[in-house]
């Protein structure tokens, strides 16, 4: 039996059983405006991207869930259910120093992903799991690359970045430094050069705002 976890707009994700364990299935739903063969040519690639990435990751020494099966015809994979809670729904409950501890432990996970060239493409508080032993899941890889570009390691940071200021208001400054913090502690002589390059990003966003205003 399957129950509706969640309905983005790309896919939808069930709860189901898979050989006697807990499991999410990801359907990448077809889009009826866009031309068929483009359609299922785009899910079943970023079908594809999904699960190697998931793979790679947690091959890097990410938490991610395990991969089951992989459904190409279908644009489905199968993975493991990680019973936890989003990051997003932990950070307002958190002590300083539990926020501190958490996306310090982000920070270092997002530098080993950049290490082994990839980038997650979707950084935010809704894609982190804070799952069983307070191991922290990294989720939905829909958008993840294969690169060992400065930028692309920097937008994945100043998407974080955006989404604590959006999200997380309140703590978003701190829980960006322990970001950093990790970061640096992980990636290595190279992490300035990362740092600096999400400023530039974040300075043409704000160019581009005062433009249009």
């Amino acid at each position: 039996m399957s129950q509706l976890l969640a309905k983005g707009a790309e896919a939808s994700l069930y709860l189901e059983n898979f050989y006697g364990y807990p499991s999410v299935r990801k359907y990448r739903r077809p889009k009826p405006y866009r031309l068929p063969q483009l359609d299922a040519k785009l899910r079943t690639d970023r079908t594809i991207r999904e699960a190697r990435s998931l793979a790679a990751a947690r091959q890097s020494g990410v938490a991610t869930p395990i991969l089951y099966q992989v459904d190409l015809e279908n644009a489905t994979i199968v993975m493991e259910y990680i019973a936890g809670q989003r990051v997003k729904e932990q950070v307002p409950s958190l002590k300083k120093t539990q926020r501190r501890r958490l996306f310090n432990g982000i920070g270092k996970a997002v530098a080993r992903l950049h290490l082994n060239e990839m980038t997650h493409g979707d950084l935010t508080t809704s894609n982190l799991l804070l799952g069983p032993s307070h191991l922290i899941y990294f989720v939905d890889f829909g958008l993840a690359m294969v690169t060992n570009n400065i930028e692309d390691f920097g937008t994945d940071l100043h998407l974080l970045r955006r989404a604590l200021l959006s999200t997380h208001h309140t703590h978003w400054e701190d829980c960006y430094n322990a970001v950093q913090e990790g970061y640096s502690a992980t990636f290595g002589d190279r992490s300035d050069e990362v740092f600096r390059k999400v400023e530039a990003i974040e300075s043409r966003g704000r160019y581009i705002t005062e433009r249009i205003r």
